[in-house]
């Protein structure tokens, strides 16, 4: 299987960053937007209507083209890092149909290293 050309258009990724506050609370922020080209669709599908039940029609699937490897961090968080420097995560934040400049209104939820990397993003 292939990327279409036609399908594919340019969009943005934010790195996770957990943050602890001054009384000790846990808080999720992302970092600076980097761009990258994939292929996206609505999910569907019995299998992925098993997994996620009434949440489907907030789930799309992603898929990038590239070459990339997977390394662990020193917490076992696998990422997913491209020849051009793309580092992709679980937890990360995606921005498919907003302004880089804004915050991301997906989130990654699972990844499948396949030939191309396809992602599983969810609605914020």
């Amino acid at each position: 299987m292939r990327l279409r050309r036609s399908r594919i258009q340019k969009y943005f990724l934010k790195n996770k960053i957990v943050n602890k506050g001054t009384e000790g609370n846990v808080f999720e922020t992302y970092g600076e937007p980097k761009n990258f080209y994939a292929e996206i669709w609505p999910a569907g599908g019995e299998v992925q209507a098993k997994t996620y039940g009434e949440k489907l029609s907030y789930i799309f699937n992603v898929r990038i083209k590239g070459s990339y490897i997977i390394t662990p961090d020193y917490k076992n968080i696998l990422h997913y890092i491209f020849s051009d420097g793309l580092d992709i995560s679980e937890g990360d934040g995606v921005c498919l149909f907003v302004p880089d400049t804004a915050e991301p209104d997906y989130k990654i939820i699972s990844i499948k290293p396949y030939r191309y990397l396809a992602l599983e993003v969810e609605k914020l």
